[in-house]
């Protein structure tokens, strides 16, 4: 089913688009927004612009979810993950994010994956080392914001110091260019606080932060949640496993930008536990690593029916 979909470009975008639908109904009609309390200061904000006009968030949490599938399609099409141009990095996104129940509640994961994307997107390690230093700055002061809104941004950050480390010659010098980016938002924000006489607030706005909810509340989900999360990782680690045996043929790039994928999915496992989403709604977080696996282990000459199965039984898990 999905051997045949990766090889009929004109029904991958007839089902992204009406999967896009589908997102823009839930986003218009389903959507709320998570409790602000014990979230980060800039989400706080956000709330306080969903009270004063819910549309204008919706508006712009729908055009942030069709930039991050679009920037998925333009990731895995400038990485050669698909010998011919393919959406179903696109679709396989808006359907877990549709089955998954991702789109019904506003919290700062949501607007994480935007960023994650964003950050796929810009960094290239095969870039001109001069293009990539301006990158990296910009990609600082970009994920400064990120992890304003959410504490688990910060895997974002893990994220790019490893792929520097293990890419980059000038490895030391990259991070370093990096982490001065992140800085200086904070920078500005706390001497605008300390100006204005609004420092212990600021401060008192991160000791407030509600942290590792996914562990504290992990004893409290439903049984079937527990499948849920359980089967989510077993199919994961099976399509990873998957993907690089069909990849290790490939070209060194396509196996590095792969590589890359993988340091994403560890990322963002291990941040997800320290912010304020509880599970299975972190899985959020996983879902554009998750998509690329679906769409390589489904694309390829290989093809196994057994996948189909597994990636349709775990929409349907996702669902329940």
């Amino acid at each position: 089913m999905f051997h045949f979909l990766s090889k009929n470009l004109n029904l991958q975008l007839a089902l992204f688009v009406l999967l896009a639908i589908w997102s823009a109904w839930i986003v218009f009609v389903q959507m709320t927004i998570m409790p602000a309390e014990g979230t980060m200061m800039l989400f706080q904000y956000v709330a306080k612009v969903w009270a004063w006009n819910s549309y204008v968030v919706r508006v712009c949490v729908l055009v942030m979810l069709l930039a991050t599938a679009a920037a998925l399609i333009q990731f895995s099409h400038r990485h050669h993950f698909f010998e011919n141009r393919s959406y179903l990095p696109g679709v396989f996104l808006l359907l877990l994010l549709n089955c998954g129940k991702f789109l019904t509640v506003l919290s700062p994961a949501l607007l994480t994956v935007f960023f994650i994307a964003v950050t796929l997107l810009v960094y290239s390690p095969n870039e001109q080392a001069s293009k990539m230093k301006d990158r990296l700055f910009i990609l600082g002061l970009f994920i400064a914001v990120a992890t304003m809104l959410d504490i688990s941004a910060f895997g974002i950050v893990l994220f790019l110091v490893m792929m520097i480390a293990i890419n980059n010659v000038t490895s030391f010098k990259d991070i370093l260019i990096l982490l001065i980016g992140i800085a200086i938002p904070y920078i500005y924000a706390f001497s605008i606080a300390f100006i204005s006489n609004g420092l212990p607030a600021f401060l008192q706005s991160w000791r407030d932060v509600d942290v590792f909810v996914p562990v504290r509340r992990f004893t409290g989900m439903r049984v079937i949640e527990y499948v849920a999360l359980a089967y989510f990782v077993v199919v994961t680690v099976m399509l990873m496993l998957r993907d690089k045996s069909l990849l290790d043929s490939k070209l060194i790039v396509i196996r590095q930008a792969f590589n890359n994928v993988n340091l994403l999915w560890i990322s963002m496992l291990l941040f997800l536990l320290l912010g304020v989403v509880p599970l299975p709604a972190a899985l959020v977080y996983l879902t554009q690593p998750v998509a690329l696996y679906m769409s390589v282990a489904v694309s390829q000459k290989r093809y196994h029916f057994v996948f189909d199965f597994l990636i349709v039984s775990l929409c349907v898990l996702l669902c329940l």
